[in-house]
This record gives C-alpha cells, sequence and structure tokens, in this order.
C-alpha cells in the first residue's frame, strides 16, 4: 500500500511527511522548495520512499539516507526551518552547513572520509596529501624525493621517438595531460614504463591523463605519437572508461551496458531501475505514466519534455523560439539539423521529397523548397552519414529503420492473420505499397483508426480476398477506396461498381414492393429497359456517375408511383388514366421519369392499354448566353500560369469545346494524339487540332501529371482522383471549375450555341462526340442555317481551279 500511495503523487506524500515534522514553514512554501530540490516525477518517488524506511532521518540528519535527502534537508534550513534537523556527518556526528560530501549513502566531511596514514618522511599520523611511485603516503608538509620526479625521464623518451619535439613542448603537453602534480607524474611514469602507449597502445592507458596527454602531442606535431583507436567499434574517438582493461568510446560503453528493456523488450543502455530493479531504457522511462506530470503551462498530466522557471512542461508547451528555416524560409519553431548545422522547422523535418540534384525520393536534407536536396546530394561523403539497420542503403542521420522499413514492418504486422500468414492478395499489395514515391503518406494511412479496423477485421474473418468477402463487410468510404487499391494491383478482378450499388439498390426497392405485380415491373423496367441501354452504351467501359444517377432517379421515381397506387388501394394493372394524371398532376418527386415508367408499362402491358403519360420534350437551352463573359474567362485560363494546369484545360474543354463535367472527367491519354508539331484530341469521332497555347498545356498534362493517391498508379486517366486506378469525381471536378470561375451549365450552353451557329449538325456531332440528334436540335435553337452552308460549300468546290495539263 505504501508503494501504491506514492505512485499517485510523490511529491505531494514527501511534503506531508516533512509537513509533519516542520511547522514553522508553511505548506506552499515548503512544497516550493520541494520542488526545486527534487525534480521529476520518478525521484521524487525514490526520494519519498526514503523518510518512510527510516522515518528519523527528518529529525536527527545522520545517514544512510539518499545523499538528496540530505540536501533537501540543507534547502529546507535555509529556507526558514526550525524542527527539520541539519544533515549531519556520518563519522564525526557533526553538522554538515555548506557542504555535503558522500561515500554510498552515507554522507560527511571530506576530511572525515580521508583517513590518516602514517607519514613516509616525517612519521607522523596525518591526512595523506600524495604518494610515490611505490604507493608510499606524504602529508602535506612533506615534498616527494628528488628521484621520484620522471620529468627527466619523459623527456629522454620522447627525444628518442620524436627528436623534433623539444624539451618544451613536452613539459607543455604534460601540463595539459592533468591540473594537478600528483596526476602528471601518474601519467608520466605510466608513459616511462609504457613508452608503447603513445605508439597506438593508448587503449590500455591506465589513467586518463595519457589519452590527454598524447592528444596535445599530436596537436603540438608530433608525427611518430598515434591516437589510438576504439578497441570497441576501431573508430577514432575519445575513449573514456576502461571495460576489461581497455578504455573505449561512449557508444561501446552504452553497447556493454546495454539490456533488454523490461517494456519495449529491445537491447538498449540501461538508464534507470525502478523500486524493484527493474531495467527501463531511456525512452520507456521517460514514457512510463508514473512518471508523468502536470505540465505548468497547459494544466495536462503529461510526458516531461523540459523544465522551465514555472516548472515541469510537456512537448507540445515547451519554450522554443521561432527562427528562420533552412529550407522553407519561414520562421517557425524546429531544431538544429546536424545534417546542415542550421535551422529546419517542425514542417520541413521529415518531409519526403523529390531530390532536384539526382532525382530520387528521400527526405529532405538540405536545399530549399523548390530544389530540395537529399542526403547524397547534401553531403556526398558516405562516412558522414549512418545507414538503416534492416536495408543498410538509406542514407541518414542515425541507424533506426528507414521510412520504407518502418513501412514494410507495419504492413506485415497489419496484414498478417491469427495464424501468422498472410493472404496472397495482401501481400501483392503490401509489395506496391513499400514501393511507393511518399512512404510517409502511407504510414499516416495506416495510422487511421477506421483503416486499422477494416483491415483487422479482413484478416481476422476472410482468409480469402475477394470481391465476395468484401461485400459482407459493412460498406463505407474506406473500404471502397481499399477495394479500389487491391484491384488496381491486379489482386481483385475489375468490376464496376457504380452498376453493383445499382443491382442492391433495385433489389432493396423490389423487395419493398407489397404485390407480386409490381415487384415483377419494377424489376423489369430496371433490368430490361434502363440496364439493358445502359449497358448496350457502355460496351465494357465503366458507368459514369451521371449515368448511374439516372438510372437511380427513373427507380426512386417508380418505386414511388407504385406505393402510391397501393395507397390507394389498386395496383398497376387496375389503374386509370384519371389515376394517372392526378398523381402527376400532384407534383410527385420525379414527374418526368414516372412518365417514362407508365408509357413503358403500357408498352409492356403492366398497365391498361390507352393509358397515356405526356413526354416532355426539349424546347431549346435555358439561362443567358454571355459570349463576352467566356472569352474574358477562356483569356484568362489561357494565359493565367498560377491557376493548375488539370483546372485551366477542364475550363477550356468547357468554354471551348461545350464538354461538360459527366464527359471531362472520363477523357483518357489516348484521346491525346501528336502529328509533327501538332497536338490533336479526340472528343468524339473525328480529332481536333489544339490551338496555341492550348496544346502546350495539354501535352504538359500528359507529361506531369500524378494521382493523388497513396498507392501510385499508372492509369490512363487525364484526370486521375484519389481512388486507385480511378478517374476524378465528377462533383470534385465541378467544384474546382467553380472555383476558377467557369460555370460549368451556362459555359457549356453559350459554347455549344455558338458552335451550333457556325458548323452543321454532323460535323458538330462528329468533332465534340454528342448525338446527332442533340446536334440538330441545338443547330435549330441558335437559328444556324446548315442549307446556306452546304450551298456555300458546293460553291466553292464548282470554282475551284483546275490543274494544269501537258498540253496547257
Amino acid at each position: 500500500m505504501r508503494k501504491e500511495a506514492v505512485d499517485e503523487d510523490p511529491l505531494e506524500v514527501l511534503v506531508d511527511l516533512l509537513c509533519d515534522v516542520e511547522t514553522a514553514l508553511s505548506r506552499e512554501k515548503v512544497r516550493e522548495v520541494t520542488s526545486d530540490v527534487v525534480q521529476g516525477r520518478a525521484r521524487q518517488r525514490t526520494i519519498a520512499l526514503e523518510p518512510i524506511d527510516n522515518p528519523q532521518v527528518l529529525r536527527t540528519g545522520l545517514s544512510p539516507c539518499a545523499v538528496r535527502v540530505g540536501i533537501l534537508l540543507m534547502a529546507l534550513k535555509k529556507a526558514g526551518a526550525e524542527q527539520l534537523a541539519d544533515p549531519r556527518c556520518h563519522v564525526c556526528g557533526r553538522e554538515l552547513v555548506n557542504a555535503l560530501n558522500k561515500r554510498a549513502r552515507v554522507w560527511g566531511h571530506s576530511s572525515c572520509f580521508r583517513k590518516p596514514e602514517s607519514c613516509t618522511a616525517c612519521g607522523e599520523i596525518r591526512a595523506v596529501r600524495r604518494r610515490d611511485r611505490q604507493g608510499q603516503p606524504y602529508c602535506e608538509r612533506c615534498q616527494l624525493p628528488e628521484h621520484d620526479d620522471p620529468t627527466k625521464a619523459l623527456v629522454k623518451v620522447l627525444a628518442d621517438l620524436e627528436p623534433g619535439l623539444g624539451r618544451d613542448r613536452v613539459l607543455e603537453a604534460l601540463d595539459h595531460s592533468a591540473g594537478v602534480a600528483a596526476l602528471r607524474r601518474d601519467v608520466a611514469w605510466a608513459v616511462v614504463e609504457r613508452p608503447n602507449l603513445l605508439t597506438g597502445q593508448g587503449a590500455t592507458a591506465p589513467t586518463l591523463g595519457v589519452l590527454r596527454f598524447i592528444d596535445a602531442l599530436v596537436r603540438a606535431g608530433a608525427d611518430s605519437v598515434v591516437m589510438p583507436p576504439c578497441p570497441g567499434c576501431g573508430k577514432q574517438r575519445t575513449l573514456r572508461q576502461a571495460v576489461n582493461g581497455q578504455r573505449i568510446c561512449n557508444s561501446c560503453v552504452q553497447r556493454t551496458r546495454s539490456a533488454p528493456c523490461v517494456r519495449c523488450g529491445l537491447i538498449k543502455p540501461k538508464y534507470r531501475r525502478d523500486e524493484g530493479g527493474t531495467v527501463f531504457c531511456q525512452s520507456c522511462w521517460a514514457s512510463e505514466p508514473r512518471n508523468w506530470e502536470m505540465c505548468s503551462r497547459c494544466g495536462n498530466r503529461r510526458r516531461v519534455a523540459g523544465r522551465t522557471e514555472t516548472g515541469a512542461v510537456c512537448q507540445t508547451c515547451r519554450p522554443r523560439p521561432d527562427r528562420t528555416c533552412a529550407i522553407c524560409g519561414h520562421s517557425r519553431k524546429g531544431a538544429l539539423s546536424r545534417a546542415i548545422n542550421k535551422h529546419v522547422c517542425d514542417r520541413c523535418h521529415g518531409l519526403w521529397v523529390v531530390c532536384s540534384g539526382c532525382g530520387a525520393g528521400a527526405v529532405v536534407r538540405g536545399g530549399t523548397r523548390t530544389k530540395p536536396l537529399c542526403a547524397r546530394c547534401v553531403n556526398p561523403d558516405p562516412t558522414f552519414w549512418k545507414r538503416c539497420r534492416i536495408c543498410n542503403t538509406i542514407w541518414q542521420l542515425n541507424t533506426v529503420p528507414c521510412t520504407r522499413c518502418s513501412l514494410d514492418t507495419r504492413l506485415r504486422t497489419i496484414f498478417a492473420s491469427p495464424d501468422g500468414s498472410t493472404a496472397p492478395e495482401l501481400n501483392r499489395l503490401r509489395e506496391r505499397l513499400v514501393q511507393v514515391d511518399r512512404p510517409s503518406y502511407a504510414i499516416t494511412w495506416l495510422r487511421k483508426p477506421n483503416v486499422q479496423a477494416i483491415i483487422t477485421e479482413l484478416v481476422r474473418e476472410h482468409p480469402v480476398i475477394t470481391h465476395a468477402a468484401l461485400d459482407t463487410m459493412p460498406q463505407s468510404k474506406t473500404l471502397a477506396h481499399f477495394r479500389s487499391m487491391l484491384v488496381s494491383v491486379g489482386a481483385l478482378e475489375f468490376r464496376d461498381e457504380g452498376l453493383i450499388r445499382v443491382e442492391h439498390v433495385v433489389d432493396e426497392a423490389v423487395a419493398g414492393q407489397q404485390l407480386g405485380e409490381h415487384q415483377r415491373a419494377l424489376r423489369g423496367f430496371v433490368d430490361w429497359h434502363l440496364l439493358r441501354r445502359l449497358r448496350g452504351r457502355l460496351k465494357g467501359k465503366p458507368a459514369s456517375t451521371q449515368q448511374i444517377q439516372n438510372v437511380r432517379v427513373h427507380l426512386v421515381a417508380a418505386d414511388a408511383f407504385l406505393h402510391w397506387l397501393e395507397d390507394q388501394g389498386t395496383s398497376l394493372s387496375g389503374c386509370t388514366q384519371g389515376e394517372v394524371e392526378g398523381y402527376l398532376n400532384s407534383e410527385p418527386q420525379h414527374p418526368v421519369r414516372c412518365a417514362a415508367f407508365i408509357r413503358w408499362a403500357v408498352r409492356q402491358r403492366y398497365a391498361q392499354a390507352g393509358i397515356k403519360a405526356p413526354a416532355t420534350r426539349w424546347t431549346g437551352p435555358a439561362g443567358p448566353h454571355d459570349q463576352d463573359a467566356r472569352w474574358t474567362v477562356t483569356r484568362r485560363l489561357l494565359h493565367d500560369d498560377g491557376l493548375p494546369t488539370a483546372d485551366r484545360i477542364a475550363g477550356l474543354l468547357v468554354l471551348l469545346y461545350a464538354q461538360n463535367a459527366s464527359s471531362i472527367h472520363r477523357l483518357t491519354t489516348d484521346r491525346v494524339t501528336k502529328e509533327g508539331d501538332r497536338v490533336l484530341l479526340s472528343l468524339g469521332d473525328r480529332p481536333i487540332r489544339l490551338p496555341a497555347p492550348l496544346d502546350v498545356l495539354m501535352s504538359d498534362l500528359v507529361a506531369a501529371r500524378s494521382p493523388h493517391t497513396v498507392l501510385r498508379h499508372e492509369s490512363e486517366w487525364l484526370f486521375p482522383g484519389r481512388k486507385a486506378g480511378h478517374p476524378i469525381h465528377e462533383s470534385q471536378m465541378l467544384r474546382r471549375l467553380r472555383a476558377i470561375g467557369v460555370k460549368p451549365r451556362q459555359g457549356r450552353n453559350t459554347a455549344l450555341f455558338a458552335l451550333a451557329q457556325q458548323l452543321p449538325a454532323g460535323q458538330l456531332a462528329k468533332m465534340l462526340g454528342v448525338h446527332i440528334s442533340v446536334a440538330v436540335a441545338w443547330q435549330r435553337a441558335s437559328g444556324g442555317d446548315w442549307m446556306a452552308y452546304a450551298a456555300a460549300v458546293a460553291a466553292r468546290s464548282t470554282t475551284r481551279t483546275c490543274p494544269p495539263t501537258d498540253s496547257t
């Protein structure tokens, strides 16, 4: 129970223990002093356990106890505490006022810890000041004998090894090796006894001063003196601690101290142990919820990222000044990049780009946003960079797994079924996802909760991935996107999802009808009239959004009419002309589509003969036709380079060639061809030569188009969408057109009205890809004189000059 109480709030527990003894100070003052001296939740928890185990330490000031408790007692006494005791020396029992020396878990005076010995020179028992070469003690009043000075022998050793160095430089290097004369003598004797320490064996030096002496000699110009490499890694680094008789660098020291972390299981340097002796690495210790504290700025209990004058702060609230980023040029918060030794903001840190130097996709390391550079182009020195520990190919600043390897590991984990196997379809998708241009985007997509939920359910419930298996799952946009990715990589066969959704809606509508004849009529109307005609027009191609919507609207109108008949107590076969007119006059939701169903039912003898439902005929274009506004927007789209190329081309196809969004968003790259310097676009049966500068824009779009998807798919669409293998959605195309100032309906009607006045219906239909009846109707509505055009063509052909002959 004691441990659980300390874990809740160790600072408050410690303050309670101090306030139980001390009454002269207020609780707020005790908390303020304690939080300043004992910082960190883990340290507070450790110190709070000390007075519980040894309650007399607060009243007597005697150790054994943690040295931080003694420092806390001294700080509280300076703040005005009266009942709390001053820390006392463990040896003599006197109070410790200014300094506190520690040895293990006891504290005291430094002179008390130093045991007196008999001086070799005077024989008196005094504190040892220095020792000779044999380790004999000398007090501070006695000097070492002259034969114990190794300076002359050291100069002789260096004169034989490096004749041109000189005595003064040797002594100057010896002064740099240590700040105390006794330590300098230890360095000199070590070199005199073992001269090979200067020629590469310095890793076995008995003291660190020997290594500093070697470094000073190298800087002084000694050529024969060799800086020793690290015995562990073989690199020229600063050697510190001795392990197994050899001094190694800090990295190798950390490696020798590594052990499996109890939380993450990885072999990392031992950073801290808890009360039970369990080993934690640094990251796991910091992320341990028991060590979190209340942020002094936001007030949330989070992981401590730093400390300010007001207290602990979290990662979000830690103070970071705004500085100019070396890559994007904006003044934002960031950190110093070790690659270029300049400030890089958080937005540019880890940004995946296409290198302007080598053209490879990598994390930006330098350059600018317009001309980013990868690691190889920033610094081609391979010894400067480290490698990914999995692929060993990516140049980076550490050995952690690179972004692509991290993505591969995450995919293998997510796609694995409970028995450890992976479906072939998912394995094929994984191979393609690993090769995406920007793996960081794929990792972000996989982190979404809805994506993780769908993949988890799929691999758990369906060992074989098929369309039927996906159909049994709850349908959503995320599942539709995941299905499109499987289709794009060839894991699943292609099918028209629009028609599949329509079939499901038809089944629900037919099942909702109560009468059997109504079910047969509705099923026959959709299957044998609407869908049969639609499949005949598609010829194996996927249906457009407008075509699917047209089928659904007809279905909704017919379904509403049949339900109305059931409410009236009659059926389709028993309805009369009056009932039909009464329903159409009641302003139903889709009267035109309902009338089409009634006429079909009469033809197919589902309804009585003679019943009529009037058809609505097109009477001409509606809305204003502003040719001046049309050409104003056209000129802006032709010459404004600030707009996206895809949006400019889509708007120009509406304003110049009377195309609608449903036909533009389904254009493919094979519709654009080149004949020499000419660029041709096939909207119908006859290709159109694109004028300048529209031809340059079209060529740029075909060459530089890229899908906005996680999985890159080389599709044939001229305007690729966000779903792999699909074009941009029609609604998205309409929004983008309106955003650049193009009114799709008005712009198309105005352009078609003007073109119908200038071209005959036959040429208009072949060039624009519209039906001949539509072209004729628009020509009549615009007042175009097709017969006059034909007469003019005939007149030109009769007046054409005949080619000259030999007789001429």
